[in-house]
């Protein structure tokens, strides 16, 4: 920052905290892990704070954290561990403390994979994933915990690389290049400002 002549935003894929990327840091549990806990969604929030703190003696402002997806596919070979779990319920409700762990004490969240990239057999750095849902249970399900972390704050989003002909049937168009899914969806229905 010192170097720069304008402010620098910097950010990390932190998923599980500074071990997701650097060595001889504190490493915390995968989302699913603490998504088969019961109850105890204090200690995420903790573990939001700790990782905020950690964050801001590096000097990283944006954590691209949490991983808000639905973990409804068994195959799914990308997102797996780093989902809270099946049940968008407890997925929203936990990636909203660990969302509000990190924000409270400094550090920018980002949900992700908008609109979800749980329900997918393909891992979308290597290929286009197809998903076949209709809306309704798009908005139902996959956009649910998405929904609930734009209502209370979240700062940032990350789209996801997918094909989702209800949304966007444009040949080979990823929904994060999609004005459909970005701004007609995420914006305008579903209020995102961030």
């Amino acid at each position: 920052q010192a170097l720069s002549k304008v402010p620098m935003l910097i950010g990390m894929d932190l998923e599980w905290g500074l071990a997701m990327r650097l060595d001889s840091t504190v490493r915390f549990p995968y989302q699913m892990s603490l998504g088969a806990m019961n109850g105890k969604t204090e200690l995420i929030e903790e573990m939001g704070y700790e990782i905020a703190q950690q964050c801001k003696r590096m000097g990283v402002q944006v954590s691209y954290a949490p991983v808000v997806d639905i973990n409804n596919n068994p195959n799914n070979p990308v997102i797996n561990e780093r989902s809270f779990g099946e049940d968008k319920y407890n997925v929203a409700t936990k990636c909203f403390m660990y969302m509000r762990g990190m924000q409270d004490n400094g550090l920018m969240a980002c949900a992700k994979h908008f609109p979800g990239h749980g329900d997918t057999d393909a891992d979308s750095h290597y290929d286009l994933p197809l998903i076949k849902h209709d809306m309704t249970h798009l908005r139902n399900t996959e956009m649910l915990p998405f929904r609930i972390l734009t209502d209370g704050g979240i700062q940032s989003m990350m789209a996801a690389h997918l094909q989702i002909p209800s949304i966007d049937n444009t040949p080979n168009l990823p929904t994060s290049l999609s004005k459909k899914a970005v701004t007609d969806i995420l914006r305008n229905e579903i209020g995102f400002k961030g």
